[in-house]
């Protein structure tokens, strides 16, 4: 499930629990639906940090070695 997806899920778990027309049974139900939710709603935005921070030090790397070469490339011209 998208994270999108989600997202959307939790909040109509939270609309739901938040109307006054429900049994405390379907109110336990759908609290354990929203945790649950919750927890791999978290569980997919850690990845997907992990996943930027990752391709951001990629992309740092790649910049520190093309500034590494562009010098010594300086240095042997001059």
């Amino acid at each position: 499930m998208k994270i999108e997806d989600m997202m959307n899920e939790l909040e109509r778990i939270v609309e739901l629990l938040n109307s006054q027309n429900l049994s405390l049974d379907e109110s336990l139900e759908l609290y354990r639906r929203g945790i649950e939710m919750y927890k791999r709603l978290q569980e997919a935005l850690n990845k997907a940090k992990i996943e930027v921070e990752d391709l951001y030090a990629q992309l740092h790397r790649s910049e520190v070695q093309t500034y590494a070469d562009d010098r010594s490339t300086e240095g042997r011209e001059g």
